[in-house]
């Protein structure tokens, strides 16, 4: 008997276009059938840090520390979480697509299936992003983009690695440190 297809689901998540291609971060969640867990440890961790279901610009300082703390402290969460940074470039679909990409294939066995859901694209984006998963060859089952008011713990998850890079890239040393307590647990990995 054929072993059973991997299915992976990836949440993404992306930041920077402000800065007019100085600087732009990818925040990618891959998860496996664990899935369903891993949004109820997540939105447990979001109650238990007073974070809620904000999105990361909106929490408070504290609340977004304590967040992140305890999701270092998660076994369930390692090697669940990555990021890829850019400079230079305005290219932000193309950009966005490569990272899934490449955090997709740090989880892939060779017979998997991906469902990718992407938050804030349009359809037109979704389109152009999707193209640039084929031409690097992903095997996707599907593609959908997560509006606002759907969004979900996976995403802000990816929302809050984001959040977390930019504030890393500004200098803040509180996001140095858990950024550093987060790679030192195998949560987030840079690709």
């Amino acid at each position: 008997m054929a072993p059973k297809k991997q299915k992976l689901y990836a949440y993404v998540d992306e930041s920077g276009q402000d800065t007019e291609g100085r600087f732009f971060v990818v925040g990618i969640i891959v998860t496996e059938e664990n899935r369903d867990s891993i949004i109820k440890e997540l939105e447990v961790i979001e109650q238990d840090s007073g974070k809620n279901n904000m999105k990361w610009h909106s929490a408070r300082p504290q609340f977004r520390e304590k967040y992140l703390a305890l999701i270092a402290q998660s076994s369930l969460l390692k090697n669940q979480a990555f990021f890829d940074t850019f400079t230079n470039s305005k290219q932000y679909i193309e950009m966005s697509s490569f990272a899934t990409a490449r955090a997709i294939l740090r989880k892939a066995k060779e017979d998997y299936s991906a469902s990718i859901f992407v938050d804030g694209f349009n359809k037109r984006e979704l389109e152009k992003f999707e193209r640039g998963l084929k031409a690097l060859r992903i095997k996707k089952k599907k593609l959908r983009g997560v509006r606002r008011d759907e969004n979900n713990a996976l995403i802000r998850f990816a929302d809050a690695i984001c959040g977390l890079i930019r504030d890393v890239e500004d200098d803040n040393k509180t996001a140095i440190s858990l950024l550093r307590q987060l790679r030192k647990h195998g949560v987030v990995i840079a690709i």
